[in-house]
Order: structure tokens, then sequence, then C-alpha cells
């Protein structure tokens, strides 16, 4: 990083819903890691995953069928990276260490790389979420404008009519680019990455040749090129369109915040647990589908807040955490829908899309 950003308030928030959490889990003697229901899930999603990859090599006899079985597995690569990857990555899956470990290599297994992923998503978003400098979340391309402090182009004008055709090659440039150039240059925007060991090194370069293989390579003993290459990017464009929008409707919608270090100091006038709640938003509370299917990432609150804590308890928090920001007035976002949220995300764009120096200077 070109600088260390700090977080200089100190309002208590942070201890207190802490505080009220752990008793939650305490009094009621349960435990933060997964439950029966999260070994169930996991079962489920790669049972579907491996049957639809089975059934698409030897039950494919037409184009139309590869597309329906790429659509089937991206299905498999959402709910893996949503639920198993995500909790094992944060450490929330298991107390066991190993265990983690496993779970969060499941996303090298579809495509991406764990190690890599826990420098850009556990270090540099969680800590510093919505802070441009520092958020490489926030650094797409330079045809998409997230934020009211990043240069202004006359194609942002159109962002919110592109933006989400966009948003379907996003797995795809992690696949191909996104992750060797991270390798290659070591770094991830301007944070410097550790040095890989040689076990790291061999295990990031096999993975990646493991899945093209099974993705492009052992398929083409059975199908013809163009139906493998066509089950190839539907996949990925189903899969790169529902992550960047359940990623996106988290913390790029009306509400969020998007506050500037000063300039001398490199401080963040807010406690980092209050920043953390005010750049981040939650969607579809009530709904139990969007909480299974996201892996919990519609409480992306409480995910901020305890990403230690396996995602199928979020529900059951939510409400401490709203109740104890009503008590220290920390702005709690949340949507009713994942339509209403769809919504605030579309206007952001549109927003920021204009040429409005108020807006540009916001």
């Amino acid at each position: 990083m070109k600088r260390k950003i700090t977080f200089a308030g100190r309002a208590g928030f942070h201890k207190e819903v802490k505080k009220r959490v752990n008793e939650y889990f305490e009094s009621n003697s349960i435990s933060k890691n997964a439950d029966w229901r999260m070994v169930l899930k996991t079962v489920l999603i790669l049972s579907w995953l491996l049957g639809s990859y089975f059934l698409f090599l030897f039950s494919a006899p037409s184009l139309l069928w590869a597309v329906f079985y790429g659509i089937a597995i991206a299905q498999g690569f959402i709910l893996v990276g949503f639920n198993i990857m995500h909790d094992g990555t944060h450490g929330s899956y298991s107390k066991s260490r190993s265990l983690n470990k496993v779970m969060g290599f499941t996303l090298d297994l579809i495509g991406g790389s764990a190690l890599l992923w826990r420098h850009k998503h556990n270090i540099l978003h969680h800590t510093y979420t919505n802070i441009s400098e520092v958020d490489d979340d926030l650094h797409a391309v330079d045809f998409l404008r997230f934020t009211p402090d990043r240069p202004w182009k006359p194609c942002h004008r159109f962002q919110h009519l592109y933006a989400f055709p966009l948003y379907c090659f996003m797995t795809l440039g992690w696949v191909f680019e996104g992750d060797f150039k991270k390798y290659l240059s070591g770094k991830i925007g301007d944070y410097k990455l550790p040095k890989m060991s040689k076990m790291e090194t061999l295990t990031f370069f096999s993975t990646k040749l493991f899945y093209f293989t099974y993705m492009l390579v052992i398929p083409m003993f059975f199908h013809p090129v163009l139906n493998v290459l066509v089950f190839f990017l539907v996949s990925h464009f189903v899969l790169g369109l529902t992550m960047a929008v359940v990623f996106q409707l988290a913390h790029l919608v009306d509400g969020n915040d998007f506050p500037l270090p000063d300039p001398q100091t490199g401080e963040i006038e807010n406690e980092w647990a209050i920043h953390e709640v005010e750049t981040t938003a939650n969607f579809s509370p009530r709904s139990r589908l969007a909480a299974w299917y996201c892996g919990g990432l519609n409480f992306q609150i409480e995910h901020h807040l305890f990403p230690k804590v396996c995602h199928v308890h979020y529900p059951a928090i939510s409400k401490i955490v709203e109740n104890t920001c009503k008590e220290f007035q920390v702005q709690y976002v949340s949507y009713p829908t994942f339509r209403s949220a769809l919504k605030a995300h579309y206007e952001h764009l549109k927003l920021l899309g204009q040429p409005d120096p108020e807006v540009n200077a916001a």
C-alpha cells in the first residue's frame, strides 16, 4: 500500500456488539462454526457440482444441452463459492485450521486461487471496505466508476447499461489473467503480496492446470470443441454475473459510504466496526432462499463484523447487530428484497455515470 490506513474513532460500538453476539452463542451453547445444517449443505452442493459435470460428459448430445449443463455447473460453482469456499477462507467453517484450509481450497477447484483470495478479500476488502485507494474490489475496469473519487470519463454516462453485461466476464478475467497477473507482479494494486513458497507456487500452478484439464481438455474427448467452449463460456457468464451482482449489492448501493482517509495522516474518522457497517448493506433479510443460496452474503453487515462466524448463524444475530446500531446511531442499510437492492445498485451506477461536478466531488 502507498500508505497505512488507520481508524481513529473509538465509540465503543465494536466492543458492545461483540459482547452481545458472544453472549448469544454462550447463553444458547452454540458453536460459532458450522453445524449439521452446513454439513448437509456441503454434501448437497458438492453432489450437485459433481453430478452436473458428469452428466455433461456422458449425456449432452447437442449444443443446447451444453448450454443447459453450463448453467447447471455454474450453479454448483456459485454455491461452492458463496458457501463452502467463503466460510473456509474466513476460518468460520470449523475450529480446525486444516479443515478450513481444505474448504477454502475449493476455490482453486473452480478456477480461482485461495492463496490470492485471502489477501484480496480477507485483508484488503474486509479491512478497508469502500476505501478506494486500498479496496481492490472497487477497481474492476476503467469502464466502470464505482466511487465518487474515481475520475469521470465520458463512457461512464452509459455504465448503468453496460455494467451488467461486463459482470458476465468477471470470473473469466480471474481465470485467464487476473490471478496470473497478481502472481507474476507480486501485487494486488499497490499492496505487495508475501512471496509464495515453493509449495504454494506448485499448488497455484497445479490447480490451474487441473481446472483447465477437467473443464476444457477432458470434455473434448466426449464432445465437439464448439460444445465444450459453449459449456465453458456459459458457465462463466452465469458465474461471473451472479457473483458480481451479489457482491455489488453489498457495498455499491444508495446509503453506502465511501470515506476518504485524511490526506496527511491516513486516518479514517470512524471506528473500524462503524466504518464496516456504514460501507455495507444487507438485502432480503427475511428470505430463507436468499440466505441459503448466497451463503449468508445477503447479511453482509453481520459478515463484515463477524467473518469468523459461520453464515448459518447470521439471520439469528442480525437483530442483535441492528438493535445495537440503532442504540449507537450507526446507519444500518438493509433492503427488504433483492429487487430493491438491485434497483439501488442500478441507480448508484447511473448517478456516478453523470458528469455533475457535485457528484464527482462528493
